[in-house]
């Protein structure tokens, strides 16, 4: 037997999941919540504060107060990327989930990740589906993602996953710090994932990781929406990735949110959340070219060596 994979069968996974948090203080304690009913299976509970002026560091102190594998962390430096780089740093599991302060995870959802590391050593990161709560549209949509996931295999590789359901082996991230971008105009998620993909790093969708999340984001106003997706095809553009497929989409998605916010901001009860992306992003490190990463340090990444 190789000697990565028997490396790799003796190694006894630990999970930590990191929580960016800014001014959630109304949706973080069902988030905790969610989270603690599966602490068996969680090392550590890891919640960043980015400069939150409501009391969301209240909430996390006072569920540390009951559980202390809960950690709050101070980030500064506004901006999803920050926050995410600094709870991921603090980690010391040899996976690091990553949900957002407004997702509930589903059962079973912190075991499915350490079984699926366990046993796929060829995958450096993983996802699963994802439904909606507190929307009008929860009931349609979560029968159109069961539909679609029902006719998917139970595991296949993705090119990018969502920052609201996602976990990492450590060493794959450690492997990608230097090349993940900081700018605030991109989506974080989208940008990882894609440097795991530019050099060749897996990422794994698997049905049994399943996680709600909140509706807000089909409230933003169509005009604010629309700096949303061009966050997207910037971060794919940032890759050298982009294609007209990806245009397609991205401008069917801009048509169909202007469609139905109308009819969903009546009937919605929730508020609309805040963009997880600036607008524009003019720091020094917005030019700057990725570093190289010798290919090796990656392959040791990918089997958790």
């Amino acid at each position: 037997m190789p000697k990565t994979i028997c490396q790799g069968l003796a190694q006894v996974n630990t999970l930590s999941v990191v929580v960016p948090a800014f001014n959630e203080s109304a949706h973080l304690g069902d988030c905790l919540d969610a989270l603690l009913e599966q602490r068996r299976y969680i090392h550590e509970i890891i919640v960043v504060d980015n400069n939150s002026t409501d009391d969301t560091a209240a909430v996390v102190l006072d569920v540390r107060r009951r559980f202390p594998m809960v950690t709050l962390v101070a980030e500064s430096e506004r901006g999803v990327v920050h926050a995410r780089n600094t709870g991921f740093d603090h980690a010391d599991g040899s996976i690091i989930g990553r949900i957002d302060a407004d997702t509930h995870v589903g059962p079973g959802w912190a075991k499915s990740i350490l079984d699926f590391f366990d046993r796929r050593l060829d995958y450096a990161a993983v996802t699963g589906p994802i439904h909606l709560y507190d929307s009008p549209w929860a009931a349609p949509y979560r029968a159109f993602v069961n539909y679609t996931t029902k006719r998917k295999a139970d595991e296949l590789q993705v090119s990018a996953a969502s920052g609201n359901n996602f976990a990492i082996r450590r060493s794959a991230w450690q492997a990608a710090r230097g090349r993940v971008s900081l700018r605030t105009d991109l989506h974080e998620d989208i940008d990882l994932s894609l440097c795991l993909y530019r050099v060749g790093l897996r990422i794994a969708h698997i049905k049994s990781m399943c996680v709600e999340v909140s509706g807000r984001r089909l409230l933003t106003p169509p005009l604010e929406y629309r700096h949303y997706v061009l966050s997207s095809y910037r971060t794919w553009a940032h890759h050298d990735l982009v294609c007209n497929s990806l245009r397609r989409l991205l401008i069917a998605d801009m048509v169909l949110h202007t469609l139905h916010w109308p009819l969903t901001r009546m009937l919605s009860t929730c508020e609309s959340r805040i963009l997880p992306v600036s607008h524009s992003d003019t720091s020094v490190e917005s030019d700057r070219r990725l570093p190289s990463v010798h290919n090796v340090e990656f392959a040791a990444a990918a089997s958790g060596k």
